[in-house]
């Protein structure tokens, strides 16, 4: 495993260790912020490739492999969004709150409310709630201070509870439904 920045190249053995530890969470990671499986693998792969000819880039005094594995990823996203010139405003305050269909399958509708977040609150919940990051491990993938991070992900989680408060209504609903049925 690589433990430290290097000006050699990565062995086979070691490449195959980090891929195989990682390629699943940055592919999530992707997925969820490109929503098409096609531009997740494209990410992946380049995240990977950018690893393998550039080892000594990443700085184990900086953060985990995972972290800057992460943060390569992201600049990736956004590459790819500028590319594809569906660059989404980064604003904080552009939330449009999914409908919750009744009867809507739960996991379809948490689904949807995280896509409808906008970029900046999405990548800190998904590296949050997702990936399981720390606060300083987010920072380091996306480039900002603890502070932000930990701004961006309340702003997430509040706009996640105003999209899905139709749903828990609703499941609260046939909760009680069910109660004074039996």
């Amino acid at each position: 495993m690589v433990s430290e920045s290097r000006d050699t190249p990565m062995n086979e053995n070691e490449f195959r260790s980090v891929f195989l530890d990682h390629q699943d969470a940055v592919y999530r990671f992707a997925w969820r912020m490109t929503n098409s499986p096609a531009a997740a693998e494209d990410v992946t792969q380049e995240a990977f490739l950018a690893l393998l000819r550039h080892p000594a880039r990443f700085d184990h005094s900086r953060g985990s492999l995972r972290a800057y594995l992460f943060g390569v990823a992201r600049n990736l996203v956004l590459k790819h969004w500028r590319d594809e010139r569906r660059w989404d405003r980064l604003e904080e305050d552009d939330f449009v709150a999914p409908t919750v269909a009744p009867g809507a399958d739960a996991a379809e509708v948490v689904g949807a409310a995280v896509k409808a977040l906008p970029p900046l609150q999405r990548e800190v919940l998904v590296l949050a709630e997702y990936e399981e990051l720390s606060l300083e491990e987010i920072a380091v993938a996306v480039t900002a201070e603890v502070g932000t991070v930990k701004s961006r992900l309340h702003r997430a989680r509040v706009n996640l509870r105003g999209a899905l408060s139709p749903l828990w209504e609703e499941m609260k609903g046939s909760a009680n439904r069910r109660g004074t049925n039996e």
